[in-house]
């Protein structure tokens, strides 16, 4: 049986973030492709187990590895912990013993787990699975250079790495792959708690296609964070909502987000045209998608919907309250969105008449009061104020 050895100098480490609409969090970490970086370790076997290096071979077979005391703080997930369970079908656990492949990832079922490729592997006919402390700055190398299972003692090799640092920051390389039979049942990390997990192979791809690609996983806590300002322009208004939450205004607002978070920003105009966006990387009137990697601002802009903003009881539409009661029959409504009207009314005709308000943009529910910002004169006919607040 043949072993490989590679000595890989050490790369850069946490790399750079390379932009895309894929960098995704989960709360907790932030998922992002970053420059690639190849590590390796010393990938040698048998070897006598220290606490900077130990190796495994075979077939569904685990390594409990203990972290050296420069990882005294580590954390997965916000918890500590103080050794690690490597197997060889490609994942690392933390309360699971057993190695283990073709699991769900939001919800293992084995607890924590961190999993570079979730598959059927097995390093019987090829390689081995290698953990090496490295210094200059602190970090764990898991080096897998393994077969699947299917290809086992064909020299189709395979090769990739989890690094680990001492603030829990997780960067997976993918070196080579070489399968004829592959599989992905579903590769990243996962609390187990079916609320926190982040699938590098939704967001990416399967594993086997990431081959000279690097990933890293980061805790939003420590990432530095960059304002997004969001402006309104022109004579309407709107309401706009991100995702994320973090700005949800009708007015001039900011918000801040991790670095690398891609945020969309959704408006809904009120009594009034959105005439899209502007000052910053969103344009059209769609949803504004964009990634914060720096302080920036977006201008939501809109323009009042003079045209419909009075509705008489037969469906048509004014531009002033005036403008309808002139021409409206005896007995008929005026109504009134929940806006202000900046206007006098003379009401100077033999006809009773029902100021009513204040609808809704499409005139279907009452959500508040009408405003006439003006005089309200009645010198002949009736009229009822059903709502209508006179400043």
């Amino acid at each position: 049986m043949k072993y490989a050895s590679l000595a890989c100098a050490a790369l850069m480490l946490l790399s750079v973030p390379i932009a895309s609409p894929a960098t995704t969090t989960d709360g907790i970490y932030q998922l992002s492709e970053v420059s690639h970086t190849w590590e390796g370790t010393d990938a040698v076997f048998p070897a006598t187990p220290t606490a900077d290096y130990d190796a495994l071979l075979g077939d569904d077979a685990v390594l409990t590895y203990t972290l050296p005391a420069s990882f005294s703080g580590f954390t997965f997930y916000r918890q500590p912990y103080t050794q690690i369970n490597v197997d060889t079908n490609g994942s690392i656990w933390f309360s699971n013993a057993a190695s283990t492949y073709a699991f769900s990832l939001g919800i293992t079922g084995k607890g924590p787990v961190i999993s570079p490729w979730n598959n059927d592997l097995s390093s019987y006919g090829y390689g081995g699975v290698f953990i090496q402390h490295k210094t200059s700055p602190e970090r764990i190398v898991i080096e897998w250079q393994t077969e699947t299972w299917s290809d086992e003692g064909g020299f189709l090799p395979n090769s990739f790495e989890a690094v680990l640092f001492p603030d829990g920051t997780i960067r997976f390389d993918y070196q080579t792959f070489s399968a004829a039979n592959a599989a992905d049942f579903g590769s990243g990390i996962s609390q187990d708690d079916g609320s926190h997990s982040l699938s590098l192979t939704s967001a990416y791809g399967n594993v086997q296609t990431l081959g000279g690609k690097s990933f890293r996983f980061i805790d939003v806590g420590l990432l530095p964070s960059y304002t997004l300002s969001l402006l309104f322009n022109g004579t309407g208004s709107g309401t706009i909502i991100s995702a994320p939450a973090g700005i949800a205004c009708n007015a001039d607002c900011s918000a801040t987000f991790p670095e690398g978070t891609t945020v969309t920003l959704h408006q809904t105009p009120r009594y009034s045209f959105f005439d899209g966006w502007s000052n910053g990387t969103c344009s059209g009137t769609g949803d504004c998608l964009l990634t914060i990697n720096a302080n920036s601002a977006v201008t939501a802009n809109y323009t009042y919907d003079t045209a419909h903003q009075v509705k008489s009881g037969d469906g048509s539409y004014y531009t002033s309250i005036q403008a309808a009661y002139n021409v409206i029959s005896d007995s008929s409504s005026i109504k009134l969105w929940a806006t202000t009207y900046t206007e006098s009314l003379i009401c100077n005709r033999p006809i009773t008449t029902t100021l009513q308000g204040g609808y809704d943009s499409g005139y279907t529910s009452i959500v508040g009061e009408p405003i006439l910002n003006g005089e309200l004169t009645i010198s002949d006919g009736t009229v009822i104020a059903d709502g209508l607040v006179i400043r």
